[in-house]
């Protein structure tokens, strides 16, 4: 039988990290900052999909003349105000994190 292990060699980020480190959290600042990115990315996409059929109609008849490159749009706006939304929210009511108080019973 042949020794599967012989010559193996574990790289140290293979390895197990120790639980004591800490990761550094977001602020929820940061996280909305993400969500709108990421709101603005997808109605970027959405938008870039629609003039890709329109353009490209005599190859896609049947998914430029249907509901598909409406929806499109429509999703693109959609996203494109939820970001907005989200970008708008003033700095004071933003998330602040709250850590979960145990209930005791008495």
């Amino acid at each position: 039988m042949k020794d599967v292990t012989k010559g193996l060699t574990i790289s140290r980020s293979v390895l197990a990290t120790p639980f004591n480190q800490e990761h550094p959290r977001l602020s929820p600042n940061h996280l909305l900052e993400l969500v709108t990115r990421l709101c603005l990315f997808k109605a970027e996409r959405w938008g870039r999909r629609a003039l890709f059929y329109e353009t490209h109609r005599d190859y896609f008849p049947r998914l430029s003349a249907s509901r598909f490159v409406s929806r499109c749009r429509a999703l693109e706006a959609r996203y494109r105000a939820l970001a907005q939304l989200i970008f708008l929210i003033p700095a004071d009511e933003r998330l602040v994190p709250v850590h979960a108080v145990a209930m005791r019973r008495t």
